[in-house]
């Protein structure tokens, strides 16, 4: 499991100063990007080798308010890769209490720069055996937990 910290920004906050429930999706983005860049497997990489990832789906549960000076944990790991497709799973934590602040998913695809799907363990061997073993060892570290 990758973690990933984030000190929200005030202009993330709504009138309620409150972290703002659409920056969770852009911060599942963030730590899903360092995630690959901690597995060797990096957003800019992908781009020179012609791959796109589109979001699929996203969704997020919402625990406990963030506010602005609070820092979280985002935990970042991948929960299925197939080839074609990939999904993550995160979990938002304050640091200072630990307690949940929001879960959420999301799943992706990979595509070529003509929008056409890719088999990543064919036409990249390296980028699908990297996934893979990403895959396996966060499925090991969820069975210790």
């Amino acid at each position: 499991m990758f973690i990933y910290q984030r000190t929200p920004h005030y202009y993330e906050t709504d009138q309620m100063k409150i972290i703002h429930h659409s920056n969770y999706i852009r911060w599942f983005e963030e730590a899903r990007i360092a995630y690959f860049d901690s597995v060797g497997y990096s957003f800019a990489r992908q781009e020179q080798q012609g791959i796109v990832c589109p979001v699929l789906t996203v969704n997020a549960n919402y625990h406990k308010m963030v506010y602005f000076g609070d820092t979280v944990l985002i935990e970042t790991k991948i929960n299925f890769y197939n080839g074609i497709r990939y999904g993550f799973a995160y979990t938002v934590k304050n640091s200072d209490t630990g307690q949940i602040c929001c879960t959420g998913t999301s799943t992706h695809c990979f595509l070529n720069l003509e929008s056409k799907p890719i088999q990543v363990k064919k036409e990249y061997p390296l980028a699908h055996e990297m996934l893979t073993q990403a895959l396996q060892n966060d499925k090991k570290l969820d069975n210790q937990t």
